[in-house]
């Protein structure tokens, strides 16, 4: 297990540097090609934008807005990176593509950095502390896997916190190997270097998600500490001048965004957003067994391989290695945390899949032909599932009502069919002939093609469907000038793109009070409930002025009758 630290010192050439960061370059030329392709898509991007636009129009660094107040979803710093994207791009260039101070692009751009920079580290990190030939397919694995993937090119706090916690346990991996052996240090003291790193990033994590960094950081060490039977390296890891350098950037923040927010923001931020959240969940309220259901989608189709990997630890006595141990508890202690807790997403995991792939990335390495034509069968196996979906819909199965739901769609669907097709037949070719490397490769390719087509054309034909911009068009000359109120929580695209702020009117009280020249907007779903005080001669009392289909519901602007 020592990696050749020889290797990241000779001197390549261009031909070689491109092939050594081949992985990082195709993932943000694909990120890259997809960027642009589609608007602010609900539920989650609109509200970012909303605050990134009312952050601009107020000048404030210190608290994110939403609608007027104070917004304690989350801590500071994916909004900090956000706005400074925005400010600067919109500075750069002219304006292109923004509209009320954001743009879709601009927003996603944070990001993507994070995923590409991510990657770099990731793959720099396990050539220097790995086995040689864990590094690539790692790579290639993680980038490829559906749910990083779109986590990538998502405005959303997920991947950056993700990659921070990530990138964490990496540096302090780093520093133990270091510590323990076999690892080489390249100049003294390097080891407490890595733990300083891995502090540091663990700040920024807390500063992108909250206390939920430094709880899972603790249980991942302990687990850790407690297998090798060696609680005494914390000792020498740092610990004390680690967590004042955490506490010294994460504490000012915090101190200063409660001060200004007054009292309740700083208890919905610390109190209600996580420990509540945790133990009194009040949405995504899943079964524990839910993110082994997720793990099927979310990591296809490397998924698959776990059992083989299963197998592999077991009869090569891998666990014996720390880096191993380590790596097999980053990706179980998060998933039994989690599951343990009633508010489950795909997305919360995330932060594991890294140590999964490394862990998978070790099955192509040195692998036996029989070996090999396994896991070729497993890969061109989970390849063929979608692929032969794509194709029965190209070629006019599920009927009518599915064939004319489709029928806009059917150009990319019909491309990636093929694309699926070749691909895994390429896979299937290449297991047979015992090729470990290039099943990685011909997965990766096919997954990459697939992600590329549906992400630039298919959701340039999807975004007209999604994006708020029909609504905002239709909606702004009937507004101008008037008090603009939202019916239940708000909905963060219908105002995003107008000059408008909403207030939330939650109460059937708060709507008789409402003046007739004021507008209402609320979707048609929430609006024809019988709930909330909700009946239908209150709802009666009101004309529906405007109703515009958007994202697969339609909302509506409103205002009351005059009596």
């Amino acid at each position: 297990m020592n990696g050749s630290l020889s290797q990241s010192r000779v001197r390549v050439g261009p031909l070689g540097w491109l092939r050594t960061h081949a992985p990082e370059l195709l993932f943000a030329a694909l990120l890259l090609a997809v960027l642009p392709m589609r608007d602010l898509w609900a539920p989650d991007e609109p509200d970012f934008a909303q605050c990134v636009k009312e952050m601009r129009l107020r000048g404030d660094w210190l608290l994110p807005w939403l609608n007027g107040v104070p917004y304690s979803e989350k801590p500071i710093l994916y909004y900090w990176v956000m706005k400074a994207s925005a400010v600067l791009f919109d500075t750069l260039t002219g304006g292109l593509g923004f509209t009320q101070g954001v743009a879709a692009w601009a927003l996603r751009l944070p990001s993507v950095i994070a995923a590409v920079a991510f990657l770099g580290a990731f793959r720099r990190w396990a050539a220097r502390f790995l086995e040689p030939g864990v590094a690539e397919p790692a790579a290639l694995i993680l980038a490829t896997t559906p749910l990083w993937f779109w986590q990538s090119q998502f405005i959303q706090i997920d991947l950056l916190f993700s990659t921070l916690l990530a990138w964490s346990w990496f540096c302090w991996l780093g520093g133990y190997l270091l510590l323990r052996g076999p690892g080489e240090e390249t100049a003294p003291g390097e080891h407490r270097r890595w733990f300083l790193k891995a502090y540091v990033w663990l700040a920024l994590a807390f500063l992108a998600k909250g206390p939920l960094a430094p709880l899972l950081s603790a249980l991942v060490l302990a687990a850790f500490l407690l297998w090798q039977r060696d609680f005494a390296a914390l000792r020498r890891a740092s610990l004390a001048p680690g967590l004042g350098l955490t506490l010294l950037i994460v504490a000012p923040w915090y101190v200063a965004a409660g001060l200004k927010g007054g009292a309740r923001y700083a208890y919905e931020l610390i109190i209600f957003q996580n420990f509540e959240r945790a133990t009194k969940a009040w949405d995504h309220i899943q079964p524990w067994w839910r993110y082994g259901e997720y793990l099927l989608g979310d990591f296809f189709p490397w998924v698959l391989l776990l059992p083989a990997l299963a197998l592999h630890l077991r009869r090569e006595r891998g666990l014996g290695d720390p880096a191993k141990r380590f790596l097999l508890l980053a990706f179980l202690v998060p998933f039994l945390f989690l599951s343990a807790v009633q508010s489950k997403q795909g997305k919360y995991l995330l932060m594991s899949y890294p140590f999964l792939a490394l862990l998978l990335g070790d099955l192509f390495r040195q692998t036996a032909p029989s070996r090999t034509r396994r896991l070729g069968g497993l890969l061109a196996g989970g390849l063929a599932v979608p692929a032969a979906a794509l194709a029965a819909l190209a070629l006019g199965a599920g009927g009518e009502k599915i064939q004319a739901q489709i029928a806009p769609f059917l150009g990319p669907l019909r491309l990636m069919a093929l694309g699926m097709v070749c691909g895994t037949a390429f896979v299937l070719i290449q297991g047979l002939r015992g090729a470990a490397i290039r099943l990685v490769h011909g997965t990766a390719l096919t997954l990459g093609l697939l992600y590329l087509v549906g992400g630039t054309w298919g959701f340039r034909l999807l975004d007209a469907q999604k994006s708020y911009r029909r609504w905002t068009a239709a909606v702004q000359p009937m507004i101008a000038g008037r008090q603009v109120f939202y019916w239940q929580t708000i909905r963060s695209g219908v105002m995003v793109y107008t000059d408008h702020l909403m207030p939330e009117v939650r109460t059937a009280e708060a709507l008789e009070r409402l003046d007739p020249e004021a507008r209402l907007v609320a979707q048609r779903g929430e609006w024809e409930q019988n709930a909330w005080g909700m009946t239908p001669v209150l709802r009666a009392r009101f004309e529906v002025l405007l109703a515009v289909p958007t994202g697969g519901g339609e909302i509506l602007l409103l205002r009351k009758r005059s009596v």
